[in-house]
């Protein structure tokens, strides 16, 4: 049974995220009529019930709608763009370490690429590499040979100076996103970072 026909300009900022209103109405202890969820046709929405609700439940459901923001919604997805971004497109294809400086070898920074440099660090530690030990740029079409552990370290440096500067350019974005008071505002946060290439 639905109760009753709103539309999105009811919501404290225009925006509705049937999921969460949805978690809303159902986590209220005021309603206890059973709630069987939100549907949306365009800018209208309605709250479907077993049956219809009190006077006392209409009205609380008005205020949770009139209260509603999807706000948290849209900074939880902007915040996963984000991560997914940075661990995406930037971290795998984007950007890359050189070394040594100056030289033009370029190595990735890809979380596989990551991997391999602390496979080799724990490789070294138990003494199982022998130096000179050559490792390839992320294009395969370079390569440079380690001397010795501090070289390894500090190529292993190099690259994690790039992922943990990528990591906090992001971590900055994602932190104004969520200091953001409407959806326009997380959504203008985001953008110059998801624009990004």
């Amino acid at each position: 049974m639905a109760f009753p026909t709103y539309t999105i300009a009811d919501t404290a900022d225009g925006t509705l995220s049937t999921m969460l209103l949805g978690q809303q109405v159902e986590a209220d202890p005021a309603i206890v009529t059973t709630f069987d969820g939100v549907t949306q046709r365009g800018t209208s929405f309605t709250l479907l019930f077993a049956t219809t609700p009190a006077a006392p439940e209409q009205a609380h459901c008005d205020a949770l709608v009139a209260a509603h923001t999807s706000l948290p919604a849209v900074q939880d997805s902007l915040v996963a763009q984000i991560k997914s971004h940075r661990d995406g497109p930037r971290l795998s294809t984007d950007l890359h370490a050189e070394y040594p400086a100056g030289s033009g070898n370029l190595f990735g920074c890809s979380a596989a690429s990551q991997d391999n440099w602390s496979k080799l660090a724990t490789l070294d530690s138990q003494g199982a590499v022998a130096y000179p030990y050559t490792v390839t740029t992320y294009d395969e079409r370079g390569s440079y040979a380690l001397a010795d552990t501090a070289d390894r370290q500090a190529a292993t440096l190099a690259v994690a100076v790039v992922v943990e500067t990528e990591r906090a350019a992001a971590e900055a974005y994602i932190i104004s996103v969520l200091a953001a008071t409407d959806v326009a505002a997380a959504k203008a946060a985001a953008s110059p970072y998801l624009s990004l290439s």
